[in-house]
């Protein structure tokens, strides 16, 4: 019998943390959405068996070279330190850890749901036990992260020069994980790259419904690829975790339907056409935060957008204001600026590091404001 192979999922998974969306399927602990994980405390060694999903173990429409692009990527770190940084590219992975001394780990993925999801199978102590493995503490804060590829960290660690692959996707170097990093909060992120309220992200001016950010907000995960045919969009949220803040940045996809920068392709739909569009991009973002106050009512939520393009923000503040115009007292706007090509790009233009850096602080002095003003 394997170490560990008689502890259930139900009794080792009550001896960590979870962060974000986990949920459990086949007797196994899985991470689809950008910052998913476990946080626990322990003295010594521990180990960890890991378990990929059918991106690695039954899809056969994608050959190697193209699997590569989209393999989970995931890190472990010891007292806020990265110790371990990997991409799940076999079926199965056991992972064993020796220190010194108590320590506090986390097991965190950083690419996004779309990509693929990534299972824990089990957690064992030094002597292949669960009784040395401890939860870390819960925050004083929770705080939720709505957004698209600008949130999942899409190509952080990309150039221009390179194409997208989850190897350069890192959430903890995007503005949301570091947000929740300031205030030493828990959190839960909901993201997906070319995602739009109405549209997802389009070359060609035409509307893109195959890829719409508010199907996936009651969703455990907006995966391809599933786990034994189970797919993460298949299992319902429960909304169980209740965010002292919710911050949504959500509409840059959109711009490229409502408002197309490629005067060419702006040209072949007029402009009684695309105010046709930003009236329909309104009332949908309303909605949607209608919707997100239904699922929580005490939250404050913070609403940005700008920084890959300002074309919707006054569609934007025009729907918040209404809705705190309406009654809804918890809600702000933040309208962000386009981002400086000086600090350069990230792949596909997305922001690098330091317009990450620079985002997660804008972010963050505005929640402390929102956070003094409540307190």
């Amino acid at each position: 019998m394997d170490k560990g192979a008689d502890i259930t999922i139900t009794h080792w998974t009550e001896h960590v943390k979870k962060l974000g969306r986990v949920f459990i399927y086949n007797n196994v602990l899985w991470l689809s959405y950008s910052g998913t994980g476990i946080e626990w405390e322990c003295d010594g060694q521990f180990e960890i068996k890991l378990a990929a999903d059918d991106l690695v173990n039954s899809c056969t429409q994608l050959n190697a070279s193209e699997k590569s692009i989209h393999y989970a990527r995931y890190a472990i770190l010891q007292d806020d330190v990265k110790i371990v940084d990997k991409r799940m590219d076999v079926a199965s992975r056991v992972i064993r850890f020796t220190a010194e001394g108590h320590h506090v780990y986390r097991f965190i993925k950083l690419s996004e749901s779309a990509d693929s999801s990534l299972g824990i199978v089990s957690l064992t102590d030094a002597e292949g036990g669960i009784e040395g493995i401890r939860p870390a503490p819960a925050a004083r804060l929770k705080m939720e992260f709505i957004g698209d590829s600008i949130t999942c960290g899409y190509g952080v660690e990309g150039s221009l020069s390179e194409t997208y692959t989850t190897a350069t996707e890192n959430v903890m170097k995007a503005w949301g994980y570091l947000v929740a990093k300031r205030f030493n909060a828990d959190y839960s992120i909901v993201s997906k790259s070319g995602a739009g309220i109405i549209s997802g992200y389009t070359d060609t001016g035409v509307r893109n419904l195959d890829n719409i950010l508010t199907g996936y907000y009651t969703k455990m995960g907006c995966s391809a690829f599933g786990m034994d045919g189970m797919k993460p969009s298949d299992i319902e949220y429960d909304f169980s975790f209740e965010p002292d803040i919710i911050v949504v940045n959500a509409g840059t996809n959109d711009i490229s339907y409502c408002a197309p920068q490629d005067p060419s392709v702006a040209a072949q739909f007029g402009q009684e056409e695309l105010k046709e569009r930003k009236k329909l991009f309104y009332s949908v973002y309303k909605h949607f935060l209608e919707e997100i106050r239904e699922k929580n009512p005490f939250a404050r939520i913070l609403c940005v957008l700008g920084i890959m393009g300002e074309p919707l923000n006054e569609t934007a503040r025009m729907a918040v204001n209404d809705l705190k115009a309406e009654g809804d007292a918890r809600l702000w706007w933040l309208p962000l600026t386009d981002q400086d090509p000086a600090n350069g790009y990230g792949t596909d233009y997305h922001p690098n590091e330091r317009t990450q850096r620079e985002l997660a602080v804008t972010i963050g002095d505005y929640v402390e404001k929102i956070l003094r003003k409540e307190a």
